[in-house]
C-alpha cells in the first residue's frame, strides 16, 4: 500500500507540472499570435489609407493633366491604377494574415480552457451515439463530456468521420497499432505544424455534403469533351466573335454581323444550360472547400515526417509534374471562373462573348479526366492527417500517459496506475489491473458510489484508446488485443415495444454469439440482469458467467450480489474477488476509490437515503 500511495503522489506530483507546462506553453503561444494580430492590424489600417489616397489621386490627378499633356494623364492613370491594385492585393494579403492569426489564438485559448476543464468549445461527436454498438455507448465515447469531446481537433467533417471510425473499430493488428503510436508520438512533438494544420482548416467554411458533392463531380461522365462539335464551336465561335468586333470597331464590318454571333453563341450555351447546370450544381459554393484541401494538402507535402505511416500519407499524394495542391488550385480557379454565371450582367456578356459557361465545362471535364482517381484519394489523405492530428494533440496534452504495449502471448491485461482519463487528474484515483490469461473474470463488488462502474469504464476505455494507438491513462500498460462487449447501459424501447430486461437479453444473447463464433472478447458486465427479481438474477447471472467461463471469455463484472463471489470456489484461478470499499462513520460516508483483494464488507444505501433525506420525510393524510 506504501509503494501505491508513493507512486500515486508521485504521478500527481509530475502532473501538476506536466499541467503547468502545458498551460504556459499555451498562454505563450496566446500571447504571441496577440502580438502578431496587433501588429498586423496596424499594417492593414496603414494599407486602408494607402488604398484610399491612391484611389483619389487615381481619379483626380489625370485630369490636372488630361488637357495640356494627355499622355502624361494616361501614363499616370496606369502608374496609380497599377498601385492602387497592388495596395488592394497587400491589404487582401494582410487580412488573410489577420484571419489565419485569430484562428491560431482561438485555437491556443480553447487549449487553455481546455486544461481547465472546459471542453465544449470542441465538436462532442453526438452524431455517432450508437446504443445498440458493442461498447462506444457505455465506454462514453461519444457525446457531452466523452472521449471524443477531449480527443477531437478535426477541421473536416471526414476528418471527423475518420477520428470516430478510429475509436469504433480499433485496429486489432500489433503492427498497425505500433505505427500509429510512432505517428502519434511525433505529432505530438510537432505541435506547431499541428496548431498549422487546424488553424488553416479553420480559416475555411466546409459543410458536410462538400466533399460528396466533389465526388459525385468526378465521377460524372464526360459528355462535353466527347461531343467534337461543342469542343470545336467553344474554340473557334469566341474566336471568330472576338474578330469580327474587332472589325466592327475598325469601321469594316456591320454591327449586326458581331450581334448575330453573339446571339448565337448565347442560344448555344442556352440549350446546353441544363447540363451546365448539373454540372455547376456540384461545384458551385464547393469554392471554400477547395480552397481548404488545397492549403491543408501543401502543408502536408511541405513537412519532414520520420514516422512510416505519416510519410505514407506523403506518398499517397505523389504524382508526376505539378503537386496535388497546385492541381486542386487549378481546379479550384475553374470553378471560381464558372461561379462568374451567378452574376446575370456577367452571364451574358461572357458566354455571348467567350462561350464562357460551355468553356469552363470544358476544363473542369478535362481536370476531371486527368484526376479522376486521384481526387478520393487526396481527400482522404487529407482525413487521415485531420484525425491523426488529434491524436497528436491528445499526445502532447496527456505527457502522463503511456504509449501500451500490445502482447502477442503472456497477460490478457497488465496495469500500472491505470485511471480514467475524462476525470479531472486532480481528482483521479488510479489503480492496478492484472488479468494473467484468457478465461478468467474480476469480479468486482462495493458500496453505491464507491467506483465499481467508474473502474469498468476504466479499463475498457484503456483498452480501446489502446487499440486505437493512442496513450492511455496509465504508468504502464500491456495488453493483448481483444474485441471489447460491455452492457452497462441498456435501454428499453416503447417503439419496439421491448422491456428494458428483454433488451437486456438481447444484448447479452449478441455477446454470447460473438463469443460462440471464436472472436476474443473482454466482457464488462455491470449488474447482469439488473431488470428482473433478485431471485431470476442471481440464479441467471451465475449461469451466465459460468457460461462464459466455460466459452473461454474474459472480462470484469461488477455487481452488488455477493453470491456471484463465491464462484471462486469453483473456478479455482479464474474468478478473481476484487473491491472497493468504504469507510463508515455515523452518517458520513469516506471513498477513497482504492482497488482491493477480497469481497466487500460495507454497503451504504441506508446511510446514502438517509443523507438524502428520504428516510425523514413524513406525509399526513386528510
Amino acid at each position: 500500500m506504501t509503494i501505491f500511495v508513493n507512486l500515486l503522489l508521485n504521478e500527481q506530483e509530475s502532473t501538476k507540472m506536466s499541467d503547468k507546462n502545458r498551460l504556459s506553453f499555451y498562454k505563450r503561444q496566446y500571447a504571441e499570435y496577440s502580438d502578431k494580430l496587433r501588429a498586423n492590424n496596424k499594417n492593414q489600417k496603414f494599407y486602408v489609407v494607402l488604398r484610399l489616397a491612391t484611389f483619389i489621386l487615381l481619379i483626380f490627378a489625370p485630369l490636372i493633366f488630361i488637357n495640356d499633356i494627355p499622355v502624361l494623364a494616361g501614363l499616370l492613370f496606369v502608374l496609380l491604377f497599377s498601385l492602387f491594385l497592388y495596395f488592394v492585393k497587400r491589404f487582401n494579403s494582410i487580412e488573410k494574415k489577420g484571419h489565419y492569426l485569430s484562428c491560431l489564438i482561438e485555437i491556443n485559448q480553447n487549449e487553455i480552457e481546455a486544461i481547465r476543464g472546459n471542453f465544449s468549445s470542441f465538436d462532442d461527436g453526438r452524431d455517432y451515439i450508437d446504443t445498440g454498438h458493442p461498447f462506444s455507448y457505455d465506454l462514453d465515447i461519444f457525446g457531452p463530456d466523452s472521449f471524443f469531446n477531449v480527443m477531437n481537433r478535426c477541421v473536416t467533417p471526414k476528418g471527423k468521420d475518420t477520428l470516430a471510425e478510429m475509436l469504433l473499430h480499433p485496429s486489432v493488428q500489433p503492427a498497425v497499432i505500433r505505427r500509429r503510436q510512432k505517428a502519434f508520438s511525433e505529432l505530438g512533438e510537432k505541435q506547431e505544424f499541428c496548431q498549422h494544420f487546424i488553424a488553416t482548416g479553420k480559416m475555411y467554411m466546409e459543410e458536410h455534403e462538400d466533399r460528396f458533392q466533389l465526388l459525385r463531380f468526378v465521377n460524372s461522365p464526360s459528355r462535353f469533351t466527347r461531343n467534337r462539335g461543342v469542343v470545336f464551336a467553344s474554340g473557334i465561335l469566341p474566336l471568330l466573335t472576338i474578330g469580327v468586333l474587332g472589325l466592327v470597331l475598325a469601321g469594316i464590318l456591320p454591327f449586326y454581323g458581331f450581334t448575330v454571333l453573339f446571339l448565337f453563341q448565347l442560344v448555344l450555351t442556352g440549350l446546353l444550360n441544363k447540363r451546365i447546370n448539373e454540372i455547376h450544381s456540384l461545384v458551385t459554393r464547393r469554392l471554400s472547400s477547395l480552397k481548404k484541401y488545397g492549403k491543408l494538402l501543401n502543408i502536408i507535402q511541405d513537412n519532414d515526417f520520420n514516422a512510416p505511416m505519416l510519410k505514407s500519407v506523403q506518398r499517397y499524394l505523389r504524382c508526376e509534374g505539378m503537386s496535388p495542391s497546385d492541381h486542386i488550385k487549378k481546379l479550384s480557379n475553374i470553378v471560381n471562373a464558372f461561379d462568374n454565371r451567378l452574376n446575370i450582367i456577367a452571364a451574358v456578356l461572357l458566354n455571348g462573348l467567350f462561350l464562357w459557361d460551355i468553356n469552363c465545362v470544358l476544363f473542369l471535364e478535362r481536370w476531371n479526366r486527368k484526376h479522376r482517381k486521384n481526387l478520393p484519394v487526396w481527400l482522404d489523405s487529407v482525413a487521415r492527417m485531420d484525425a491523426y492530428t488529434s491524436f497528436g494533440v491528445f499526445t502532447f496534452n496527456n505527457p502522463g500517459f503511456a504509449f501500451p504495449c500490445p502482447l502477442t502471448e503472456g497477460p490478457v491485461i497488465e496495469a500500472v496506475c491505470l485511471g480514467h482519463p475524462l476525470i479531472p487528474e486532480k481528482e483521479r484515483v488510479c489503480n492496478d489491473l492484472i488479468i494473467e490469461d484468457d478465461g478468467r473474470f474480476v469480479i468486482i463488488t462495493g458500496a453505491n458510489m464507491a467506483g465499481k462502474s467508474t473502474f469498468l469504464r476504466t479499463a475498457g476505455m484503456a483498452l480501446i484508446m489502446a487499440m486505437a494507438g493512442a496513450p492511455v491513462c496509465a504508468g504502464e500498460f500491456r495488453f493483448r488485443i481483444m474485441e471489447v462487449w460491455s452492457s452497462m447501459r441498456t435501454n428499453d424501447s416503447l417503439s419496439r415495444n421491448e422491456s428494458y430486461f428483454y433488451a437486456e437479453l438481447k444484448r447479452l444473447k449478441n455477446l454470447i454469439e460473438r463469443i460462440a463464433n471464436g472472436a476474443r472478447v473482454f466482457v464488462l458486465l455491470d449488474e447482469i440482469l439488473k431488470g428482473t427479481n433478485n431471485t431470476d438474477k442471481q440464479k441467471g447471472s451465475v449461469a451466465l458467467l459460468e457460461q462464459m467461463l466455460k466459452m473461454g471469455a474474459t472480462g470484469i463484472v461488477a455487481t452488488h450480489d455477493l453470491l456471484l463471489t463465491e464462484l471462486e470456489n469453483n473456478f479455482q484461478g479464474r474468478i478473481i474477488n476484487k473491491c472497493f470499499d468504504v469507510e463508515i462513520a455515523g452518517e458520513k460516508i469516506y471513498f477513497d476509490y482504492i482497488l482491493r483483494d477480497g469481497v466487500t464488507s460495507q454497503m451504504n444505501a441506508m446511510v446514502l437515503m438517509k443523507q438524502m433525506g428520504l428516510l425523514r420525510i413524513s406525509t399526513s393524510f386528510a
